[in-house]
């Protein structure tokens, strides 16, 4: 009866997938409210964006 109990659980990685999913949400849903907009969907564009501008501080600074 324990077995079958435990084979029922999620794995760790479940559960930490999990976590990660509704921080995000929650996240997302204390922006809402606070009146900030929130994208559903960041996209790495933006990200690699990002990266290309600072680059391109850094060797303005230098």
């Amino acid at each position: 009866m324990a077995q079958s109990a435990e084979k029922r659980m999620p794995s760790d990685e479940q559960k930490a997938e999990h976590v990660r999913k509704t921080r995000v949400a929650n996240y997302r849903a204390s922006m809402r409210l606070e009146g900030f907009e929130v994208h559903t969907t960041p996209s790495s564009s933006t990200k690699s964006k990002l990266i290309r501008k600072y680059k391109k501080l850094a060797v303005k600074c230098a």
